[in-house]
């Protein structure tokens, strides 16, 4: 009576290890690479900035912001308004 117990343990055991090979699968999802990040900032302007700004000096074709010095033909001037003002009692 033992030996068919035995002889049914053994060939449960020898079979335990014959079946079906679990087979992981795997996934390669690809993703857009990044190569560099760009962030573009755009400063907002409004109407009331414009009319409050004063005006621009032009100079040799650039333009200089209000209350910049500059020395022309020997003598410092500075930008008042739009308009070039020669400062009294100054050389340059």
């Amino acid at each position: 009576m033992n030996r068919p117990i035995v002889v049914a343990c053994f060939c449960a055991a020898a079979l335990a290890g014959c079946g079906r090979t679990v087979v992981r699968e795997e996934r390669v999802v690809e993703q857009p690479v990044v190569t560099r990040e760009t962030v573009v900032e755009r400063p907002t302007v409004t109407r009331e900035a414009i009319v409050a700004a004063p005006a621009a000096c032009s100079l040799g074709g650039a333009l200089y912001a209000s209350s910049t010095l500059s020395c022309q033909a020997g003598s410092q001037y500075v930008c008042h308004n739009g308009a070039w003002e020669r400062l009294p009692g100054s050389t340059c």
